[in-house]
């Protein structure tokens, strides 16, 4: 049985520390975008990609649009693009300031986009006219943005570091009001994911857990113990009542974020697991491996369905479109592939 804890009486020292601190700070952690501050608008020839290990580039996140008719990929050349999923073409391409960009997500609403990157700073766009609206700096933590994720309802948004701190922002106000760390300041938080109802928020970490805290009072709920390597992938299902974790491992393990009860242990694939998504309806699990497969699965049997064998390296990313016909994924070669979420069959290639 995984074991599992919180830290009620250390995190209240450090919480009290860290309100006191926001609160003391009156000016919003943000730059404001200078009105010239646009996306370059371009259309992009495909090419075929480079062997792995000499790629000149990659795609480190990859993001569905709620409506479904877009798709974003964060990249190693410090570039966010917005795809049509119809045309299979860029439509605009923005260039952060430096660094790689290592994660992307979509507002409920559609209207913006945040990226995450090397360079330490959240950055936000419209995502409908290009330009870019402001950027959050950090007062808190000085390591490089590996994830990204908007609250249900848009009035947050949470950004975890490679430095083990995970922030949320008010997206109104502009202003950092919590920051939680693991503690042990040498591990990643590598993947957030909120609650349905916006009240919980988990956190995938390299030291091999994932915490799962109270938004509101700031205090973890619990911590779960359940994988025995590095935590990549974390994603709550869509009736609020399982998280999924992916880790290096190999395995994907289903469990109740309430008490940390595992469900199952799914144990198909050959080497570690860097992502995992639930299907719309909640009824399936896809899950990107190292092996170079990207599996589909009963979420709660474990029984497989089909396994996707479309790319030439380790796959790295999957996610399900909203409707829940697609799944994009895309490897180390840097090719997004869009294939049928049932028969396993590609519709389209994506390229860089």
């Amino acid at each position: 049985m995984a074991i599992f804890h919180s830290r009620h009486l250390l995190f209240s020292l450090v919480g009290c520390w860290l309100l006191l601190l926001l609160a003391a700070c009156s000016s919003p952690a943000v730059d404001s975008a200078p009105a010239s501050a646009q996306f370059a608008i371009t259309r992009l020839q495909g090419s075929s990609p480079a062997p792995c290990c000499g790629q000149a580039n990659q795609v480190y996140a990859l993001a569905w649009s709620p409506d479904g008719k877009h798709l974003a990929t964060g990249e190693k050349n410090g570039k966010i693009q917005v795809w049509s999923t119809t045309m299979h073409a860029p439509l605009i391409t923005c260039q952060r300031s430096s660094g790689e960009v290592y994660a992307v997500a979509w507002s409920p609403d559609g209207k913006r986009l945040a990226s995450g990157g090397m360079d330490t700073s959240i950055q936000i766009w419209d995502a409908e006219t290009g330009k870019q609206l402001f950027t959050y700096r950090s007062f808190l933590s000085r390591g490089e943005v590996l994830a990204v994720a908007w609250s249900p309802d848009g009035k947050y948004l949470a950004s975890g570091s490679n430095d083990g701190i995970v922030q949320v922002w008010d997206t109104t106000s502009r202003t950092l009001v919590l920051a939680y760390s693991n503690f042990s300041g040498e591990d990643e938080v590598t993947s957030l994911a909120w609650s349905p109802d916006g009240y919980l928020l988990a956190s995938a970490s390299t030291d091999k857990t994932v915490h799962v805290w109270n938004i509101i009072t700031g205090k973890p709920q619990l911590v779960y113990y359940g994988h025995s390597d590095e935590v990549w992938s974390v994603v709550w299902s869509p009736n609020g009542r399982y998280l999924a974790s992916g880790s290096w491992d190999g395995t994907v393990r289903v469990w109740k974020p309430a008490t940390g009860q595992i469900v199952l242990t799914y144990r198909r694939h050959s080497a570690a697991v860097w992502d995992v998504t639930w299907s719309p309806d909640g009824n399936y699990l896809a899950s990107a491996s190292k092996d170079r497969t990207v599996q589909v699965w009963e979420a709660m049997t474990g029984k497989l369905l089909l396994t996707y064998r479309g790319h030439s390296s380790e796959a790295l990313e999957v996610s399900w479109s909203p409707d829940g016909k697609l799944i994009a994924s895309v490897g180390e070669e840097g090719i997004v592939q869009l294939w049928n979420a049932t028969t396993g069959k590609q519709s389209a290639l994506l390229r860089l």
